[in-house]
């Protein structure tokens, strides 16, 4: 997979060197994608932990360094029959649309990503390519991969074009699997012949599948710059046991068994981080007053559907709107840090009716309380959902070949099809001891 154009490097304290072509350096340098320097990676968890103020920008880079690595390791390995179905110019440009599309995959986030995505427009107030989907809902919330889509698209119509709208529309269908893969994409898998050179589950599960790597890279990087081992895992010898095989779904990911407990180590660094991170139980409060204050219009600032204005929402500008309304309820305890205190959390072995109790009590004796939950998925083969591609484990034994799905084989996976599910209640801290109270007798009876 040789490449004709010049390469640059930067720097990244997880990956050590990562190198890019002209082309992507001509994207890196686009300013939809440096609008990402000014989109934190982790929201507000700098409140908590303090090193956590790294951005989207450097998260990205070491996505697209990841996902290529992953893909001409893959290549590299199969090469003796990948070769035979595909031309080396089919393959060189896989490997660049799953770099772009690593590269671009969060260009769409709002600003302290997640905690903005509830006040995002309609669909229908964004310039989407609507003829590349199976099916379009205008009326649907946009979503930030919503907004990377249509960031997609504009590079395809810059003048000059930074990609084309092959490229664009291709780069898309890895990103959100209701595009549908350009003419040129289905002609070198030949979908019209059935799947045996369908290459797009590969493609696909390395953007965003099972064991992908915005995953590899977040976990590591989060945990790096929050400053706790949570997030580590054994990710060289993960993806030195990576594969792939032909099905009856197209050509998939396949892990090879020696290294199924490091992919069990990946599930534990995902679940911990969640829970002690991602999930903290100080960080959800203030999550919850950027919310309120955007929907109550506390602050001056809107995410509208043009890509002009998509440009100025950055982390920078919401903040300086949250300053000069420090004197209202929510945009206060933002500016100001005024943590609510965690009163209690409920268990999966808590009965459903204490809750109801519980809240019922606060209510009843005037205890202003804020009952906060999240939860996500520990691992997308747990979820109802089994859109997503498979990942299968390759086992040699007796001098036989099995495939099978990593679900059937993992028990801790069989054991954890669940999701990551916190249940926070707060109250003011003034009124934590009368609410230790009343709450005693109810709870430890």
């Amino acid at each position: 997979m040789s490449n004709a154009f010049p390469v640059y490097e930067s720097c990244c304290p997880i990956h050590g060197t990562i190198s890019f072509n002209e082309k992507e350096k001509q994207i890196i340098d686009h300013p939809f994608y440096q609008r990402l320097r000014h989109i934190s990676q982790l929201g507000f968890a700098n409140y908590v932990y303090t090193g956590a103020t790294h951005s989207r920008f450097g998260h990205s880079l070491g996505v697209m360094h990841l996902a290529g690595k992953i893909f001409e390791r893959i290549v590299t390995l199969e090469r003796d029959w990948l070769v035979d179905i595909f031309t080396p110019d089919d393959i060189a440009y896989f490997s660049q649309i799953v770099r772009f599309a690593a590269l671009l995959h969060d260009t769409g986030h709002p600003p302290f990503s997640h905690s903005c995505e509830t006040v995002l427009p309609l669909k229908a107030s964004l310039p989407l390519p609507t003829d590349w989907y199976t099916a379009f809902t205008e009326e649907e919330q946009a979503t930030h991969e919503d907004f990377s889509i249509a960031i997609i698209n504009a590079l395809s119509h810059d003048s000059p074009p930074l990609l084309s709208i092959t490229e664009a529309q291709d780069i898309c269908a890895l990103i959100d699997s209701s595009i549908e893969v350009s003419r040129e994409m289905k002609q070198r898998c030949e979908l019209d012949k059935g799947n045996d050179k369908n290459i797009l589950p590969l493609l696909r599960h390395l953007i965003s599948g099972e064991m992908d790597a915005d995953r590899m890279d977040y976990l590591h990087r989060d945990s790096h710059y929050a400053g706790v081992n949570y997030g580590k895992f054994d990710m060289d010898h993960l993806i030195r046991s990576l594969s792939c095989v032909q099905t009856e779904e197209g050509i998939v990911l396949v892990l090879n068994h020696n290294a199924l407990h490091a992919y069990e180590g990946f599930l534990f660094a995902r679940l911990h981080m969640f829970l002690q991170v991602y999930l903290h139980k100080t960080l959800l409060p203030f999550d919850y007053y950027l919310q309120q204050a955007l929907l109550e219009r506390e602050i001056d600032f809107n995410i509208t559907g043009t890509l002009e204005n998509f440009l100025t929402a950055r982390n920078d500008k919401l903040l300086s709107s949250l300053f000069e309304a420090q004197e209202k309820n929510w945009a206060s305890r933002i500016v100001l840090r005024k943590t609510v205190k965690r009163l209690f959390q409920f268990e999966h072995y808590h009965l459903p009716e204490l809750k109801q109790q519980v809240l019922k009590v606060l209510k009843q004796s005037n205890i202003e309380y804020l009952f906060l939950q999240s939860s996500n998925y520990l691992s997308m083969l747990s979820s109802e959902d089994q859109s997503s591609a498979p990942l299968l484990l390759k086992n040699e034994t007796l001098g036989k070949t099995q495939y099978l799905p990593i679900q059937d084989v993992s028990l801790l996976l069989g054991q954890y099809r669940q999701t990551a599910d916190v249940q926070y209640l707060y109250c003011e801290r003034e009124d934590y001891p009368y609410a230790c109270e009343i709450l005693t007798p109810l709870i430890f009876g």
